[in-house]
């Protein structure tokens, strides 16, 4: 596989999503301190690129079309809620 084909990686080390964010280290550290960008995944030292985009189209006002995936609790919820609305028609 040539370097044209071979896919960006996703997982960024901290230089490396420095400068993807075309940034420097101190002010990519402090975005990451201050929770505008998030902290490294699975304790490693690795930045997730996709994790970076939202936080940079939210802070840029961007709105995504992407679902968020269902939390656990909310799914049980709304599909508990099923049955009594077919009950009492509410």
């Amino acid at each position: 596989m040539d370097d044209q084909t071979k896919p960006s990686p996703r997982l960024l080390t901290r230089a490396e999503a420095a400068a993807y964010c075309n940034i420097s280290l101190s002010t990519f550290s402090a975005w990451v301190s201050a929770g505008l960008l998030p902290k490294p995944v699975f304790q490693s030292k690795r930045w997730d690129r996709e994790a970076m985009d939202v936080a940079l189209d939210r802070e840029s006002g961007i709105v995504r079309e992407r679902p968020v995936p269902d939390d656990p609790l909310q799914k049980w919820l709304r599909e508990s809620e099923e049955p009594y609305r077919v009950r009492t028609g509410k």
